[in-house]
């Protein structure tokens, strides 16, 4: 038995296609997506209309993300009191306004977790990012690693959401994350996913790495206007997949950003993060 998944596709249509393309010819039984199918890249309306047609003609079971939270609690909606934070709230605004009704209903239909079991075959947990808090990061050798894994009986569970590969043991229980489809962080910036393989009771993975159509991505951005809808959110995107945002991912900067503006204001509460805060952070980014 073959089962394809896929993780953190971030409206990343193009990165979308060429992983499902390539998986037409690997003999699949099952696709399995771990969440995030909005985020930083403006294909989200391709990236759904792909998703529902794949679920139209194969078996496929989705987890919901943290992405997906944001919109089902009404984050991407309109707060006119939020409007001069583009750089935060730029993308969740972009991505409401690309979503239809029926991707709404779908992300509330779907579980943070689940198990699926085949015959013959040890149990899997997907989830996005832990079994028990959708934005967990299960990182090796971290506590909540241990923590998981100890109120697991399965022996092995699939993740996501820290956009990097990751095949660890953690007392019996194996953990697997597939990367990031669409808005990887290892290097080389690539298309990431995986395929497990069931063979005499076990699963294996195999850990596929796409080469990722660079220039085509950073045009269609400029082509949505999202440097305008989230000027530095965006421009730290084109930094990630050009290979040039060093060991720093969005949340990094957000974080930076708001260290900022906390030593100059006092105080910051999300998503009130002046620009000037983010225009430091990326700066100081793109200088290390």
């Amino acid at each position: 038995m073959n089962i394809a998944v896929l993780s953190d596709i971030h409206g990343n249509d193009i990165a979308l296609e060429a992983c499902l393309k390539y998986l037409e010819g690997r003999d699949i039984d099952a696709y399995c997506f771990l969440g995030d199918y909005t985020g930083e890249l403006p294909g989200i309306e391709k990236t759904m209309k792909m998703l529902y047609a794949l679920k139209s003609e194969h078996e496929c079971y989705f987890i919901r993300g943290n992405k997906e939270n944001y919109q089902t609690d009404g984050l991407g909606q309109e707060h006119p009191e939020w409007d001069e934070f583009p750089t935060t709230v730029g993308m969740l605004r972009y991505a409401y306004e690309h979503l239809t009704k029926e991707d709404i209903e779908f992300f509330n239909s779907l579980p943070i977790t689940m198990r699926l079991c085949f015959s013959g075959m040890p149990d899997i947990v997907l989830c996005h990012g832990s079994p028990r808090k959708v934005n967990e990061k299960l990182l090796p050798d971290s506590e909540s690693l241990k923590e998981v894994t100890d109120e697991t009986d399965a022996e092995l569970i699939v993740c996501g959401h820290t956009h990097k590969v990751m095949d660890t043991m953690c007392g019996n229980v194996r953990v697997i994350n597939p990367g990031s489809v669409g808005v990887s962080i290892d290097v080389p910036y690539n298309y990431r996913f995986l395929i497990l393989h069931g063979q005499e009771g076990k699963w294996e993975p195999e850990f596929i790495s796409l080469p990722a159509d660079i220039d085509r991505i950073v045009y269609s951005m400029r082509e949505a206007g999202l440097y305008e809808t989230a000027p530095y959110w965006t421009r730290f995107t084109e930094l990630l997949v050009t290979g040039k945002s060093g060991h720093y991912t969005h949340a990094g900067m957000l974080n930076m950003a708001m260290d900022i503006c906390r030593r100059e204001h006092g105080d910051c509460i999300w998503p009130r993060v002046p620009e000037e805060c983010f225009e430091k952070a990326y700066k100081m980014i793109c200088d290390r």
